[in-house]
């Protein structure tokens, strides 16, 4: 038996008991098919089919600030999920197994071509219309706990130091020549990033951001009745931030190029967003800072992550191999951010 094999029974017992909870909580109807979907599952019921997000580790607030945000993006007309609320009106259930239960419709559509420059359009304006109908939302909720430019300055070099040195006893003598060529050029970057502050990230705007937006939260002609609209779904990471950090992902999920980013498609990309929302100059600038820093982050993560499990060789391996990718997308930044923050305002209006 294998130690994951463990817990299944545990698992299937929580899962079933969810179920239980929202059969007897929820007025959707006569069930026929149930099958696993993003953060939970999907039910196929008599009233329709409904996306059940299973949240064990949410607290009530964050669970509370979600269906807030999916009421005011159905007042708003915005393509969505809509809220499902309980038998009580309540518009969440905390499940006996602890878990936090929010289920709304089912939202369908076309499936995002990444490859298509149609489809990255639709996404981009299909983001820009959410940060437009999320300006009037007047409810906040903000992360606490993550890292500070400070924090990831000190941690950061001392969760790369720690790696590097656990590391030598498992890597052959080019794994310790990669390794090493890759963390000194890191090292630099992280103790560099107080020069980031001067960005301007106190006065770049902020709003409820998407906080997950990809390809596979878009949705493109929502099957309801009307005129063919676009709209988003996956809300669970949604909170008041910085509206940079969804263009950052947006340009990760459809710009992204081998060891950079495609500088046409950059600038197609904030042409489209700037069609329906306005792009101020300072966030242009403070993108490639943005998309800096979390290269850097997930350094830190993947070498705290593998120095506190005590991760096996070939484990070490992976990491290593992770570690030389984010170096080099960091000097792709350093050789390319003049030419990028060129194209990122080359299509904006004003």
């Amino acid at each position: 038996m294998h130690a994951w094999e463990i817990h299944l029974p545990p698992m299937r017992q929580a899962l079933d008991t969810v179920l239980d909870d929202v059969a007897a909580h929820y007025d959707v109807g006569q069930w026929w098919d149930v099958q696993p979907h993003p953060g939970g599952f999907r039910i196929a019921a008599e009233a329709g089919e409904f996306a059940v997000a299973v949240a064990g580790q949410r607290s009530d607030a964050s669970l509370r600030f979600e269906a807030m945000l999916l009421a005011h993006l159905e007042d708003r007309a915005f393509l969505a999920p809509r809220l499902v609320r309980t038998r009580a009106g309540r518009p969440w259930h905390r499940s006996v197994a602890g878990a936090g239960v929010l289920v709304s419709e089912l939202v369908r559509g076309s499936v995002v071509d990444a490859a298509l420059a149609q489809h990255r359009r639709r996404s981009m304006r299909a983001l820009a219309g959410y940060h437009a109908a999320v300006r009037s939302f007047p409810p906040r909720l903000r992360v606490d706990g993550g890292l500070t430019l400070s924090s990831l300055e000190r941690e950061g070099s001392a969760a790369l130091e720690a790696f590097t040195g656990l590391s030598g006893w498992y890597l052959d003598a080019d794994g310790r020549h990669r390794l090493r060529s890759a963390a000194s050029y890191l090292w630099r970057q992280y103790v560099r990033l107080p020069e980031l502050r001067t960005t301007g990230g106190a006065t770049l705007p902020r709003l409820v951001i998407h906080g997950g937006f990809g390809a596979d939260g878009v949705v493109l002609d929502g099957g309801r009745p009307g005129r063919p609209a676009d709209g988003l779904a996956g809300f669970e990471r949604a909170r008041y931030d910085l509206r940079a950090l969804d263009l950052a992902a947006a340009l990760k999920t459809f710009a992204a190029a081998p060891g950079g980013f495609d500088l046409d498609r950059c600038a197609d990309l904030m042409a489209a967003y700037d069609e329906v929302e306005r792009l101020s100059p300072g966030e242009v600038r403070a993108l490639p800072a943005i998309l800096r820093v979390e290269r850097l982050v997930r350094v830190f993560r993947v070498s705290t992550r593998c120095v506190a499990v005590g991760a096996p060789e070939a484990v070490m391996q992976e990491v290593v191999d992770a570690i030389e990718t984010e170096a080099n997308r960091l000097r792709w930044f350093e050789e390319h951010e003049t030419a990028l923050v060129e194209a990122l305002a080359s299509s904006l209006v004003g």
